[in-house]
């Protein structure tokens, strides 16, 4: 399960995403947590068709819980 999750990683850092910064980056994260926000805030405003990568959802919910 390790190698695979392992290649997942390796072929998810050669693609791009509408971040533009590094996968798994502290600025990768930042920006996604920034993102998913402003989507929970504002559904109608967000921009169309917005697909979250999953980590960053993680790593939303894992910095929401941490402020209460």
């Amino acid at each position: 399960m390790k190698v695979l999750r392992r290649r997942i990683q390796k072929l998810e850092a050669t693609l791009t995403d509408a971040s533009g910064f590094a996968p798994y980056s502290p600025r990768w994260h930042e920006y996604w947590i920034r993102e998913i926000g402003a989507y929970f805030d504002d559904p109608a405003s967000a921009k169309p068709k917005v697909l979250f990568p999953l980590e960053a959802v993680r790593a939303y919910m894992a910095a929401d819980t941490e402020q209460e």
